[in-house]
């Protein structure tokens, strides 16, 4: 008998080790498989710097292998083992209804991966078919009818449930919240001072519902229960219910709730000084600044109306302080789409206009209604797969993703080097070519051909300099006309530090704003041609020597000879390496 115990008890333990590999085997395969998606190794590096764990969390949970002729594979396998090791990290999700099931199963299991991957997940439900009452048509069992906010309740509870067995389905954990995470307090509309404050936290004011249009409710956020279900490594699933003074649950909207809680979390982290999305509450558990906000719905990104030429469904990248109120205007303005679903639209820009501003700076959103790849692939780039600034793209193949940043002022200059800081546009220029540039001779060349200068943000993030080119006739190029005037992007430049957070594609946007057609030149063996290969329209290299050249427009093709001999008799900018000693 002992012997048949024993027995079972090691097919047991055989069963659940086995079952322990496979998982262990598909977090593997899902890392290959995300890294796999990435364009650059810079964005690889970004990746591994950010979720790997610390070196003694990664040494005492990888697997110890003793065997002094470890195979390749083996030791792949451990560092990517390390790679699964528990983070910190926090995103804000708003998960927008009504979903069928499958869609719901495939989101589920999405913010499972996220987890293995070191992203945990806060939910947040809306529906906007919580707020179609029915309650004269719905009795309870005593045979009264159910109060409107009652019947609210009720929906918002089974989409809950609903979320959350299907996280428990994919092989996570997850923990359904419906009070005590907002609290309530109540002022007069007539009192003066409609924000309360409390602990040293101002509230966020929020209307609940056309019955109570005499009162305003103050949203008081409170942490303990998610942060409880962090440190458990379970995934916080809420609904948008307010604990009233006299213990009642009271429906609020989802996008009025969420403003508050990321404004709970943007003043903890300046208290706090933990500016970052890695950082602890006072050294104790998860984090609680998180460094993305997502809308997860069925309808996709923001719908794309200002195209330029460049066909696409959505906005794929937002500069929300230079593109909102233009976004929110084609909403108001766009043919073709329900005023209900323009209205959402609006209501989630708002709201994550509202939160980004409160987060730390590092923090990004995304709208999306292809979780999956879309979603796990942008939680490595911290940006879209698709650019709204590359050429020619098939709609179909754009995904139905906006990424949106609080973004950066941007400066534009026309006609002259005025008003620049000519040394910080010099440092820009220097840290983002790796050289040592020959200012004298630069701006001595563009100073009477400076067309326009787009500067992003006031420290120098970003800069294209487009001079005016041509328009001379030069006997050696042995063409007998003048060559024609043309529009030449003499420098585009990023800083280091602002790299991969979406400021080229936001000078690229201004650009093709402002000319409709563009020359510009890069060494070949330049790695950052992929990227202009994505947005030209066309290209030739210029025979016996090292210079591409690209352009964009509708005059390109009949403009080449021009343009390569303006690209060519163009000086060098920069002063040549100095020779090392040996």
């Amino acid at each position: 008998m002992a012997r048949r115990t024993y027995t079972l008890k090691s097919q047991k333990i055989q069963a659940v080790v086995h079952q322990n590999k496979n998982a262990q085997e598909k977090d593997r395969d899902l890392i290959l498989k995300v890294m796999g998606t990435l364009p650059s190794p810079r964005e690889a590096r970004q990746f591994l710097s950010k979720f790997s764990p610390p070196a003694t969390a990664s040494a005492t949970s990888a697997p110890e292998i003793n065997n002094s002729n470890q195979a390749p594979a083996a030791s792949e396998a451990k560092f990517i083992d390390s790679l699964l090791w528990p983070t910190d990290h926090l995103a804000l999700i708003k998960l927008e209804g009504p979903f069928d099931k499958d869609k719901l199963s495939g989101v589920a299991n999405t913010l499972v991966q996220m987890q293995r991957l070191g992203l945990m997940s806060v939910v947040m439900l809306d529906n906007q078919t919580w707020w179609q009452s029915n309650a004269t048509k719905v009795p309870t069992d005593s045979g009264v009818n159910l109060h409107p906010a009652a019947e609210t309740r009720q929906r918002m509870m089974k989409d809950m449930n609903d979320i959350v067995e299907e996280i428990e389905s994919s092989g996570g954990r997850a923990r359904p919240i419906y009070e005590f995470v907002f609290e309530e307090e109540r002022k007069e509309k007539t009192t003066a001072n409609s924000r309360i404050k409390n602990a040293g936290v101002q509230q966020e004011v929020v209307v609940v519902g056309e019955s109570r249009d005499i009162e305003e409710i103050s949203i008081r956020p409170g942490l303990e229960s998610l942060q409880s279900c962090l440190k458990l490594r379970q995934i916080p699933v809420m609904i948008p219910m307010v604990t009233s003074e006299d213990c009642q649950r009271l429906p609020v909207q989802s996008n009025r709730a969420l403003v508050a809680l990321a404004k709970y979390m943007g003043r903890i982290a300046k208290k706090d000084k933990f500016m970052d999305a890695t950082a602890n509450i006072s050294g104790q558990g998860p984090s609680l600044v998180p460094m993305r906000l997502i809308v997860i719905n069925s309808t996709g990104g923001i719908p794309l109306t200002r195209t330029n030429g460049i066909a696409g469904p959505t906005h794929c990248f937002v500069n929300l302080k230079d593109e909102y109120e233009t976004i929110l205007d084609d909403l108001d303005n766009m043919d073709g789409i329900p005023e209900p679903l323009a209205k959402s639209y609006r209501s989630d820009l708002d709201m994550i206009k509202e939160s980004l501003e409160h987060l730390p700076p590092t923090c990004s959103a995304l709208i999306t209604s292809s979780p999956s790849l879309t979603l796990i692939t942008n939680l490595i780039t911290d940006k879209p797969l698709f650019s709204s600034t590359m050429r020619g793209q098939d709609p179909k193949v754009m995904l139905a993703t906006t990424v949106l940043r609080s973004g950066l002022d941007i400066f534009t200059f026309r006609d002259s080097l005025q008003g620049l800081d000519l040394k910080r546009l010099q440092v820009l220029l220097e840290s983002s070519f790796g050289k040592s540039l020959d200012a004298e001779g630069f701006y001595g060349r563009i100073q009477d051909r400076t067309k326009t200068v787009i500067l992003a943000g006031k420290d120098y993030m970003g800069a294209a300099i487009v001079t005016r080119e041509g328009g001379d006739k030069r006997p050696e190029t042995g063409i007998d006309r003048a060559l024609a005037s043309v529009a030449y992007l003499d420098k585009f430049s990023v800083a280091p530090k602002s790299q991969g957070i979406g400021v080229a594609d936001i000078l690229w946007k201004k650009l093709t704003d402002e000319f409709p057609d563009l020359v510009w030149r890069s060494r070949s063996d330049n790695p950052v041609n992929k990227w202009y290969f994505d947005r030209a329209d066309g290209n030739i290299k210029i025979p016996g020597t090292n210079w591409t050249v690209f352009w964009y427009g509708p005059k390109g093709l009949g403009l080449i000879r021009d343009y390569i001999h303006i690209c060519r008799d163009i000086p060098a900018s920069f002063l040549p390496p100095k020779p090392k000693h040996p």
